[in-house]
């Protein structure tokens, strides 16, 4: 604050309850926050309409559907404080967006349906009950406020001459001091203030005609607002900053609608930890975005998530990514990588290798490290490619590999191959094929029917690949078989069959292939990979969903049989 007081008086300022429009006065409107906006500028500004004009309140929309503003616009007492319960508004609340003049029926006004507070700070993320259109919403600026810092404050609170403004307002301020996650702000006229009204109202830099927002205003003195006691003159400001928040705004304004996840030990701490590949569709502009988040082990769980990677002004689609881990460049620390499906460059098939690479408290952004088109292998369908990864030549960093779909040859056939990118430590050499079904002993394997896993299931520290495969009927019964392709210094042996059901149990079982989904890891910590298979038995006879786990113990070169180690209790 720019002035000191008891709580008392600072609270004044906190307080947003508007008497109904209506009472205004015939003078002309001489802005305290500054002057009028134009038509259409600063578009991002939403007006909150709390229980029917009991409250009034400014926002920001950061993305199509949420407003950002002050948690106190909906605490019962915002004198005793900020903390709200999340869910529905106690209040019908009306949020109008685009509007830069009220008397106006252009932008959007739609109801607030629900509230998800911030909790350690007056911040609360507002969801429209529809998607705003037509409006951009503002850009949450990456780098934390300094003093010195100009901002600019746009609001539809009470200005100097009227209760009730019908038009937004806007003044340039400077940061005069940060202290931790607040701000303090002085304005750059002597008349620049804030008032009833303009809590939770956005402070944000202006930068080549675009705006990103640094912070929300929620405490200020209204000194010269209509209404308040002439010997009030004091007009700093107390904002909170958004910039180190950021992730928890996409985290809550951007639910993915689809996600894909691999492990890792990306802080390395000798625990996996989880990242996801999410899917947030299209933004307003019609981009596809798409983020990476990682979700830290602690030992009991995991940390909250927090975002290393977000394709921002870019498109990405996430329907084009296979995701993958691994130590590509051999640092000891557990990067990311993307195969991605640029679909028909021409008349080629176009697809790519991206890696992010772990930097220990960050990711490098997404770094193109193999193309096809500017490839030997001038086509390349990613839809005939199952991805996975592990240290298949032993050299201690990770490489590549693609089991590859060539479909029925002339001779009716199945035909697939293995093929790897060899991590060199800056990228990966060109793909090489190192088994081929139409060259090898196993003339027809059918790629539809495989599922991959990969470990190092011989102990011999090299990663070796498994691949779960579904077979015709067998006497009425689903047959699954496993087969192992044994990693080594030059690529990959001929592949091996582990384990049948045709002949697991004298044959009498039925493993359904297509309910199975296998992952590998050392489960027994006897250093050499195990694998353990997810199985789906559908719906009980109460109509319940069934799925248990089977464990397949590895014998250095075979398994042992599966056995269910767990289940979610079927009848």
């Amino acid at each position: 604050m720019s002035g000191k007081g008891p709580r008392s008086a600072r609270i004044a300022g906190l307080l947003v309850t508007c008497v109904a429009a209506g009472v205004m006065t015939n003078t002309p409107a001489v802005a305290v926050v500054g002057d009028e906006a134009k038509d259409g500028q600063y578009a991002f500004t939403a007006k909150l309409d709390i229980g029917d004009g009991k409250r009034s309140c400014t926002g920001a929309l950061v993305e199509n559907q949420w407003v950002l503003t002050a948690a106190s616009c909906f605490a019962d007492d915002p004198s005793q404080g900020f903390r709200i319960t999340g869910g529905a508004p106690k209040m019908p609340t009306k949020v109008t967006v685009g509007r830069t003049d009220l008397t106006h029926n252009d932008g959007t006004v739609v109801e607030a349906i629900e509230l998800v507070p911030r909790g350690d700070r007056d911040l609360v993320m507002v969801k429209l009950k529809t998607p705003v259109s037509g409006v951009k919403p503002v850009e949450l600026t990456k780098y934390a406020p300094r003093t010195g810092d100009d901002l600019r404050i746009a609001g539809y609170g009470r200005t100097k001459d009227e209760w009730a403004p019908e038009r937004l307002h806007t003044a340039a301020f400077g940061v005069s001091s940060v202290s931790g996650a607040t701000l303090d702000l002085t304005g750059k006229t002597a008349d620049a203030a804030l008032c009833k009204g303009d809590t939770g109202s956005p402070a944000f830099r202006e930068k080549n005609g675009s705006a990103e927002l640094a912070a929300i205003n929620t405490n200020f003195w209204q000194g010269g607002c209509f209404g308040t006691d002439e010997a009030e003159t004091r007009k700093g400001i107390s904002s909170i900053r958004v910039d180190d928040v950021a992730d928890w705004v996409l985290q809550v304004s951007s639910l993915p609608k689809r996600f894909a996840t691999a492990s890792g030990d990306f802080d390395g701490d000798g625990k996996a930890d989880l990242a996801m590949l999410t899917d947030y569709g299209q933004t307003a502009d019609g981009r596809s975005r798409a983020a990476l988040w990682i979700y830290t082990a602690n030992g009991d769980g995991y940390r909250s998530p927090r975002s290393v990677w977000d394709s921002g002004t870019d498109s990405w689609r996430w329907e084009a990514s296979k995701l993958t881990t691994g130590d590509f460049n051999g640092d000891g620390k557990t990067d990311l990588a993307v195969l991605y499906n640029y679909g028909l460059d021409g008349n080629r098939m176009r697809s790519s290798l991206f890696t992010f690479t772990n930097q220990g408290d960050h990711f490098d952004s997404h770094r193109k490290v193999w193309d096809s088109a500017a490839s030997t292998w001038k086509s390349w369908n990613w839809n005939a490619s199952k991805l996975t990864s592990g240290d298949f030549n032993g050299d201690g960093k990770t490489d590549l590999a693609v089991l590859y779909n060539y479909g029925k040859g002339a001779d009716g056939l199945n035909g697939s191959a293995l093929l790897t990118f060899t991590s060199n430590g800056n990228g990966v050499d060109e793909p090489r094929k190192v088994w081929d079904s139409s060259t090898s002993v196993w003339k027809s394997w059918s790629w539809d029917a495989s599922k991959l896993a990969s470990g190092d299931f011989n102990g011999d520290g090299k990663t070796d690949l498994a691949v779960l495969y579904g077979y015709d009927k067998l006497d009425g019964r689903n047959r699954t078989g496993l087969w192992v392709f044994d990693g080594s210094k030059d690529g990959f042996g001929e592949p091996r069959k582990v384990w049948d059901t045709a002949t697991w149990m004298n044959g009498k079982e039925s493993w359904n292939w297509a309910s199975s989904e296998p992952v590998a890891g050392d489960f027994n910590g006897d250093g050499k990979a195990d694998l353990t298979i997810t199985y789906d038995y559908g719906l009980n006879k109460a109509g319940r969903a069934q799925i248990g786990l089977w464990a397949f113990a590895s014998k250095g070169g075979t398994f042992a049989d599966p056995r269910r180690v767990w289940d979610n209790g079927l009848d």
